[in-house]
């Protein structure tokens, strides 16, 4: 009985072992191709070391930018955000190996943390000069051609000049060089003249018109021998103005027409200061919604800004000219007006604005008023035949030269006064439209010179 037991204990531990044999036999497995041609050459590979076999080579990388988008553009931090692509080639002496040899295997990728990468450097980044591109893979060739695009978002740093905002066009660099890597050891240059847009989004506010790329070396001031080379990509574009027209100058403009209507409301209607000072308050509320739009920097003075101002100032000056017609047209026919004031205006100007001066055959009338004693001297003949009224104090006579017949004194002086008062509104009218033409003048004149300053700048 002993011995069935050993010998059925004997089986099974037979079958334990033949099991685990066939367990280890079907875990090892033959390397694929791949795997072989990886062994081989990163096999002591040391990624610090350059991808060339004799020290005094230079390593030539290639540099092109892929820009994806253009995500914002602050005026104030000067400071622009993009999305790209940094497509980069070098040959790497040590990575090439032969089709044959390998089973025809042409390239691999690998992960860039094992074989040597080119320092590349945003040199004027606005945030992290030196970017985390190490989980991007790479595409090794079998002739040792390595081909990298790294990306990302950048942000750089770009001189914004808004003197000509919302007109402006703007030249933003980005530029890529290295820290450590002299030119005679790492030479970065260009493989195009342009950057790359086929992938690019079109953004609502800017509008690329051209791009260029182009090679640069740093010099050293204190080791003119020590240079660093550099890549440096420009975006040139201008601003989309469609939006700021429809939503800043046309209103203003509208609003403009408003300081206008003021010379045209009659001064007897009573409200001509109130509709000057309503359109000063309706362009206030104005610039006040816009304060988000306007780029908020002291370096420059946009051209918006200076067409809202003038505007703006053009609406204060309306409301005291309105002042001084008003004054005018309440002055009444107790002052005489000045000769040289009624030839001026009232010959002359009155012609040219187009207002019809009637009181040139009472001119006369006035200048007796302006002397009354004068003009009593210059009676001729007197009529005896008056009657005295028992209801009044005064007796009224009534002078009479030849056919025409004068009216009594303080009725005449009535007279003289009401066509003295009439004579000063027909000024404060001719002065009415006097200041509507010169203010649609500088209006119109201010308007163009600011708004069309931007195609007159030097290019």
């Amino acid at each position: 009985m002993a011995n069935r037991n050993a010998f059925i204990y004997l089986i099974l531990l037979s079958l334990a072992i033949v099991k685990c044999c066939c367990y280890k036999v079907n875990r090892t497995r033959t390397k694929t191709p791949e795997e072989r041609l990886l062994d081989n050459i990163l096999t002591s590979y040391d990624r610090d070391a350059r991808g060339v076999l004799k020290v005094s080579d230079t390593v030539t990388v290639t540099v092109n930018f892929m820009l994806l988008r253009i995500q914002r553009l602050d005026e104030r931090s000067q400071a622009m955000l993009t999305t790209g692509l940094v497509i980069t080639e070098w040959t790497d002496e040590r990575l090439r190996w032969s089709q044959e040899k390998y089973w025809n295997i042409s390239d691999v990728v690998v992960t860039a943390d094992r074989i040597w990468l080119p320092e590349l450097a945003i040199i004027n980044g606005a945030d992290d000069n030196v970017q985390d591109f190490e989980k991007i893979r790479v595409l090794i060739a079998h002739n040792g051609l390595v081909h990298w695009e790294p990306g990302g978002v950048f942000s750089t740093t770009c001189d914004i000049d808004i003197s000509y905002f919302p007109f402006d066009t703007q030249e933003c660099p980005i530029e890529i060089g290295a820290w450590a890597y002299t030119s005679s050891r790492m030479n970065l240059t260009n493989v195009a003249s342009e950057m790359e847009l086929q992938e690019f989004k079109l953004n609502g506010e800017w509008d690329i018109f051209k791009t260029t790329a182009e090679w640069k070396e740093v010099i050293l001031p204190c080791c003119p021998h020590i240079r660093y080379s550099k890549v440096l990509f420009t975006i040139h574009m201008t601003r989309r103005f469609t939006f700021y027209i429809m939503n800043i100058i046309l209103p203003c403009s509208l609003l403009s027409i408003l300081i206008l209507v003021v010379f045209c409301v009659p001064p007897d209607a009573g409200e001509k200061i109130s509709a000057g000072i309503s359109v000063l308050l309706a362009f206030t509320v104005f610039l006040l919604m816009l304060a988000d739009n306007v780029p908020r920097t002291s370096l420059d003075i946009p051209v918006l800004v200076m067409y809202l101002t003038t505007t703006m100032a053009l609406g204060t000056a309306s409301v005291c000219l309105s002042v001084i017609v008003l004054n005018i047209h309440y002055k009444g026919g107790y002052t005489p007006m000045p000769a040289c004031v009624r030839t001026l205006f009232l010959g002359h100007i009155a012609k040219f604005v187009f207002v019809k001066n009637d009181t040139t055959e009472i001119k006369s009338l006035l200048d007796e008023h302006c002397n009354r004693q004068a003009a009593m001297h210059q009676l001729d003949v007197v009529d005896e035949a008056s009657t005295t009224s028992s209801n009044t104090q005064y007796s009224y006579p009534v002078i009479t030269k030849g056919p025409t017949r004068i009216y009594k004194p303080q009725v005449a002086a009535d007279k003289r006064r009401s066509d003295c008062a009439k004579e000063w509104r027909t000024l404060a009218t001719v002065l009415d439209r006097l200041f509507f033409i010169i203010v649609l003048s500088i209006m119109f004149l201010s308007s163009l010179l600011i708004l069309t300053s931007s195609l007159r700048r030097e290019v």
